[in-house]
């Protein structure tokens, strides 16, 4: 029974897409699942080499070494995201779930990889912050459709309110303009 135990969990590691790992308390990786070959470049031999944190973004390894801390703490981490540098140099957007066996002293870990998500959401809030305004009344067009005038349209959308005024060069165009009407004929 132990050996088909053994060959499901073999299987399990070998065939799961997302990045399974066991990490040990001192900070290394004991166990891998080769999806993290194809989505970081390295092989597992070396990211077992190093402590883990050496492939951590750095900007993300202060709040990473905390959350570690708290899972080996007892804690669980659910959907925690870092990113982890690849072969290129580039980096991969990760979104972890981990759990503590302390008695054995160690991690396990699924990790999926969430670039392309990430990547989406920073489209959407740059198509999101992109107001349509007419070129030639200057209204602005909301999500129904419907054309208000930029005043309106800030104004239900933020919490800015206006005063009106005259900026200078208008007020020299109005005062050229009445003054050329009053002595037209």
């Amino acid at each position: 029974m132990s050996n088909s135990i053994g060959e499901l969990e073999r299987r399990f590691f070998d065939l799961s897409i997302d990045l399974l790992c066991m990490l040990d308390f001192n900070g290394y990786f004991t166990r891998l699942s080769p999806s993290w070959e194809t989505t970081l470049g390295f092989t597992r031999e070396e990211l077992m080499s190093k402590p883990f944190i050496d492939f951590v973004h750095p900007d993300d390894r202060a709040r990473t070494l905390e959350k570690n801390a708290e899972v080996r703490n007892g804690r669980e981490a659910r959907l925690f995201e870092n990113r982890y540098i690849c072969r290129g140099g580039s980096f991969r957007w990760l979104r972890w779930n981990a759990a503590p066996d302390t008695s054995r002293r160690t991690i396990y870990s699924v990790a999926r990889d969430v670039t392309e998500d990430k990547l989406l959401q920073d489209e959407v809030r740059t198509l999101q912050a992109i107001v349509p305004i007419c070129s030639y009344c200057k209204r602005v067009r909301d999500d129904e459709n419907y054309w208000h005038s930029v005043e309106a349209y800030i104004a239900a959308h933020t919490n800015t309110r206006f005063s009106h005024g005259i900026c200078p060069g208008c007020y020299q165009e109005m005062i050229e303009r009445v003054v050329a009407e009053s002595k037209a004929p």
